[in-house]
């Protein structure tokens, strides 16, 4: 069956069940009906990548969009998809790997060690635990369908955050072929050419209430200290979560190891003038 039609299938399962959840007969063969039509879609893709012959391909949401796009095509549907598949591998998978400090083809930076976000993952992970339990005592009462769709919300959000920091560590800065890739875990990402950056600042911090200009990518929680402002000769596109596209010309962002990553950027950036001099 093709994956377009289970899709179909699941949207009209979807529709079915919002229309008649009054029924709990229907509810519970609606909720079996939809967690088969999930559970077919995540194996088949995971059948897909195991069976991936590229192993060029950097990470794992570079896997996911060739497979996605062989089985779906060109679909508003796929970025959507590749968000959610990457909550679920980072969280959940990514357990049973190893975290990547090099590059066969270049050289990694990682960013989250000095970094605040465990520190803001645990917090918030706190919080929504004690709310949720909270919000399903009281929703139970009133309604236990509604309680348990909060609480399976509130799930997500954990495995959401835990996922987007597991990204942070598997997903480091890279440098490779006079290009350099900035990222923030699965939530977004540049790649540039090395060549095109015209300055290198040291970064500012933004104050408490100021807005990030549209035309920069800040790649970095607000809670931590940016460490370097690229200013770029010509705008770059920046891809974020849920097919998130944009053109900067400013890119912000920190690295564990500051210094390396920028002498590492100089030496490529003075061998790329040197090679378009001769």
């Amino acid at each position: 069956m093709k994956i377009r039609k289970i899709i179909l299938l699941l949207a009209l399962g979807l529709l079915l069940l919002w229309s008649r959840s009054y029924l709990s007969d229907l509810f519970w063969l609606v909720i079996a009906l939809e967690a088969c039509i999930v559970t077919y879609i995540i194996f088949s893709v995971i059948k897909s990548i195991i069976g991936f012959k590229h192993k060029s391909r950097e990470d794992f949401s570079s896997n996911i969009r060739e497979v996605l796009g062989q089985k779906l095509g060109k679909s508003f549907l796929i970025e959507f998809v590749i968000t959610e598949l990457n909550v679920f591998y980072y969280s959940l998978l990514v357990w049973f790997g190893k975290s990547r400090t090099a590059d066969q083809n270049g050289k990694a930076f990682t960013y989250h060690r000095s970094s605040e976000m465990k520190t803001f993952i645990i917090v918030f992970t706190i919080l929504i635990i004690g709310e949720g339990v909270l919000f399903h005592y009281l929703l139970q009462k009133w309604n236990e369908v509604i309680a348990w769709i909060f609480t399976i919300l509130n799930v997500y959000g954990i495995l959401y955050l835990v996922g987007f920091y597991n990204s942070a560590k598997y997903l480091p800065h890279l440098i490779t072929q006079e290009k350099l890739i900035i990222r923030l875990g699965f939530q977004s990402s540049i790649t540039l050419d090395i060549a095109n950056i015209k300055q290198i600042n040291r970064a500012k911090e933004i104050e408490l209430g100021m807005k990030i200009p549209k035309s920069t990518y800040y790649s970095l929680l607000k809670l931590d200290t940016p460490h370097y402002e690229l200013t770029l000769k010509e705008p770059v596109e920046m891809k974020g979560s849920y097919g998130i596209k944009k053109k900067v010309d400013k890119v912000v962002f920190r690295a564990d190891d500051r210094e390396a990553i920028l002498e590492e950027i100089n030496l490529v950036k003075t061998l790329g003038d040197k090679s378009n001099v001769n």
